[in-house]
């Protein structure tokens, strides 16, 4: 017996749009035990595992998903029959066909922005922490925000359009709209772009030190898509547009790496034995690096003479700190070291002097005014 058979009456037909979807009733909770069951094992092998995101991610959607398709083939099957009260559907198959095209649309926009919502979740919290770079970190919290209301207006769009209404009138206000806002709002967009730039770039890290040409210094708070926090030496909280930072020689002290050399300069008389003050400045580097847990082991100190000053010969001494803290202590702790060494063995470090040399035959005395007598 074909379906033209079972439509011919009133009762059978009725029947059989009960039987359809009882069975896609039947199948839609038998999807929901398999479905069950898989997230079971899931949660048992690994609680984090990405199948077990999908799976309670569009379980609920696709038991939906069939039991529409079982309405949508029992309501066929009714407004098929000729007799009794369903005769007013026959015809309207079309319409059920449009309407349920329009439903899985919807349910489609909610699956997708449901379950991008939950996959980008699950990666920053099992992947995005083991990555080496901050990128993922910054870049997915903005489009988990994006995301959803993006799939929400392509899912409406695309059901308006399925409905018959034409969208190009909405696609052309929303372009002028669009205009209208970006003219408004045209420093934060700047912000915004400008913000891209710094974050895809990769060069700036939460807990980096840097230094803005003619402007202020600070380890870096974190970095936004408006601004950039950085937090100054003296513990204020400075923000920066990012429209500044794309526009700004920007000094990363922590990048390549952050260790920083370190350079203490001094002078000594010209009484002094050079090769003995380098032997010093050398002997107490090498101290202090192998005894500092701020210094950076497999460098070794470099010493030269810079130049012939007016009551000393300067020189400076190199060497290199883990981090930029460890420059201020050991740079202070090097100078007392070479103080205190040179005091011990006889070696001068001048004050600035001046040597006056005179005619034999200048007499200060004639220069003195001679006193006035008293009264």
């Amino acid at each position: 017996m074909d379906i033209n058979q079972l439509t011919e009456s009133y009762f059978i037909g009725a029947i059989a749009a009960g039987l359809i979807l009882a069975g896609f009733v039947t199948l839609a909770i038998l999807l929901r035990v398999i479905l069950a069951i898989l997230t079971k094992r899931a949660d048992k092998d690994n609680a984090d595992r990405l199948l077990l995101v999908v799976i309670n991610s569009i379980k609920g959607p696709v038991v939906l998903l069939v039991v529409t398709l079982g309405l949508l083939f029992g309501y066929f099957t009714l407004s098929r029959i000729e007799e009794g009260i369903f005769t007013s559907l026959n015809g309207t198959g079309e319409y059920a066909f449009q309407l349920w095209q329009v439903a899985t649309i919807l349910i489609a926009t909610f699956t997708t922005s449901h379950l991008a919502d939950r996959t980008i979740r699950w990666y920053l919290r099992n992947v995005a922490m083991n990555t080496a770079t901050t990128l993922d970190d910054t870049l997915l919290p903005i489009f988990r925000r994006v995301l959803p209301l993006t799939v929400y207006a392509i899912g409406g769009l695309v059901a308006i359009d399925n409905l018959g209404v034409s969208i190009s009138p909405i696609l052309a206000g929303l372009g002028i709209g669009g205009l209208a806002v970006a003219l408004a709002v045209q420093p934060t967009l700047s912000n915004f772009f400008a913000g891209t730039y710094v974050v895809t770039e990769g060069e700036l890290k939460t807990g980096d030190f840097i230094e803005l040409d003619g402007g202020p210094s600070g380890y870096v708070e974190s970095v936004g898509w408006r601004s950039t926090k950085i937090r100054t030496r003296f513990n204020n909280l400075v923000i920066i547009p990012n429209s500044r930072m794309a526009e700004s020689i920007v000094t990363n002290y922590f990048s390549p790496t952050p260790a920083m050399n370190i350079i203490v300069t001094c002078g000594v008389s010209y009484e002094s034995d050079l090769s003995q003050v380098e032997t010093i400045a050398l002997e107490e580097a090498a101290s202090l690096i192998k005894e500092s847990s701020h210094s950076v082991k497999n460098v070794d100190p470099f010493f030269g003479f810079s130049n012939f000053g007016d009551s000393n010969i300067d020189f400076y001494i190199f060497l290199q700190a883990v981090d930029r803290q460890g420059t201020f202590t050991l740079k202070s702790e090097l100078m007392k070291r070479i103080h205190a060494r040179f005091a011990s063995e006889g070696i001068e470090i001048n004050y600035p002097v001046r040597k006056l040399v005179m005619p034999e035959e200048f007499n200060p005395e004639e220069f003195i005014a001679p006193a006035k007598p008293e009264n």
